[in-house]
């Protein structure tokens, strides 16, 4: 990689190949040349559904005989976790709403979430009745951090996300939040089987938070889970997710049911399908084995795209021991001259034929979060508003306009795959020297 520009510059490729491909030139990549698909289908994952198809049981309210795929999933994931307790949700979004619910908060309570995350994060507060404040994020790891919390705003909880393929130090906001009555929840959505020194995402804060919908690297086309060591907050999620019941603790439960009235607090219907827990339990067996083969190529590609000036792989903390690539973001600091991460994003996917694209914009002026568009959030809304006026967020801004990523689907690939897209990253910068 170390010759990229002389490559690129002596003439000895074929005509054109100096030319980006967005411009007419000849791609990196050869369009025949496939990438990794997703999702990747386990080997039991047709058994297991063809199971839940001939049991005629497809979800934990109704009656039968056996084990529920849905108790198998929480067991296998809770052990994977290494907590006590998951409790499975239909969506990821669904699995925030629990996790504050269960925490009994109060009416219009504040809770701060980062500002560079997906929609669903902040949402899901107003879902719950509470309201999101906007904070900004740590420049090098996409997450929030003790330096840019805002304590000042009276929260009541943190919903910490794990961010694209880097962990928010869940230890360290713990020990500021903690003296003031303050709870962290994980929101580790894209961070299945990260690591912060040798423990598993989603066992760090009181409660942790799930998506298993397509394009996670674990994934039932649909799903969540709340995780917890918490044996009362554990009961609550279970009545939140299932109309105020729980998993029976009756040995004779009629007619077979393994949901029992226990009616601490009114929920909702919020339960995963037998389907979505059978192809879990398949993938969850294949989770790690993936990691390695995308963190090898991670590893491989952070090291090709040293030889580049200013171009680089996020940054993680030391004490995060294993990465969980959600989203890996190369971060042109500075970008290439006339180009925003947009073009870039455009010109790497022109060269390599896989989906480069650049960051979601920013919370505070995304589209998809305006609660005041929904009549029955008016008083919420009032506060949302009123609560971000003249709020601003540098390190979340730059980080979304110089950051461009990719799916981990294409760390699934080989060392040639990281090869091509050091190549079409050194391509696009030296175009423009």
């Amino acid at each position: 990689m170390t010759s990229s520009k002389r490559h690129i510059s002596t003439g000895r490729r074929p005509p054109g190949a100096d030319t980006l491909a967005v411009e007419g030139g000849v791609p990196v990549r050869p369009p025949g040349r496939a990438w990794p698909a997703w999702p990747v289908p386990a080997d039991d994952a047709g058994r297991h559904l063809d199971a839940v198809l001939r049991s005629g049981r497809w979800a934990i309210t109704s009656p039968g005989s056996g084990e529920l795929f849905e108790r198998r999933f929480s067991r296998m994931f809770a052990e994977y976790v290494g907590v006590r307790h998951c409790v499975p949700v239909d969506h990821g979004s669904s699995a925030l709403v629990v996790a504050l619910e269960a925490l009994g908060l109060e009416y219009g309570d504040v809770v701060l979430v980062p500002v560079l995350t997906w929609v669903a994060s902040a949402s899901a507060v107003l879902r719950a009745g509470l309201v999101p404040v906007l904070v900004d994020v740590d420049p090098d790891t996409g997450c929030v951090s003790p330096q840019t919390l805002d304590l000042a705003a009276g929260p009541r909880a943190v919903l910490a996300v794990h961010w694209s393929c880097a962990m928010a130090d869940i230890p360290a906001l713990r020990e500021v939040t903690a003296p003031r009555g303050v709870t962290v929840v994980e929101d580790a959505a894209q961070a299945h089987g990260a690591q912060w020194l040798g423990r598993q995402a989603g066992s760090l804060a009181r409660l942790g938070c799930f998506s298993m919908q397509h394009s996670k690297v674990l994934t039932g086309g649909e799903g969540g889970a709340v995780v917890t060591d918490d044996d009362t907050l554990a009961s609550l999620a279970q009545e939140l997710r299932a109309d105020s019941r729980r998993y029976t603790t009756r040995a004779d439960a009629p007619q077979g049911l393994e949901l029992e009235e226990s009616a601490t607090m009114m929920g909702a219907n919020l339960c995963l399908s037998e389907f979505g827990a059978a192809l879990l339990c398949a993938q969850l067996a294949r989770l790690d084995e993936q990691h390695e083969i995308r963190n090898r190529n991670y590893a491989a590609l952070s090291g090709l795209l040293d030889a580049i000036p200013g171009v680089r792989l996020l940054r993680h903390r030391p004490e995060q021991t294993r990465i969980s690539i959600y989203e890996a973001p190369i971060i042109f600091d500075p970008l290439p001259a006339g180009m925003t991460n947009e073009q870039v994003a455009d010109a790497l996917t022109a060269e390599l034929h896989v989906r480069f694209y650049p960051p979601r914009e920013p919370l505070n002026r995304s589209r998809l979060l305006q609660p005041w568009t929904k009549p029955t959030l008016g008083p919420l809304a009032e506060r949302f508003r009123a609560e971000h006026r003249g709020r601003v967020y540098p390190h979340a801004e730059h980080l979304a306009s110089h950051a461009v990523l990719t799916h981990h689907s294409t760390f699934l690939g080989t060392r040639q795959d990281m090869a091509d897209i050091a190549e079409a990253v050194a391509k696009v910068v030296f175009s423009r020297l």
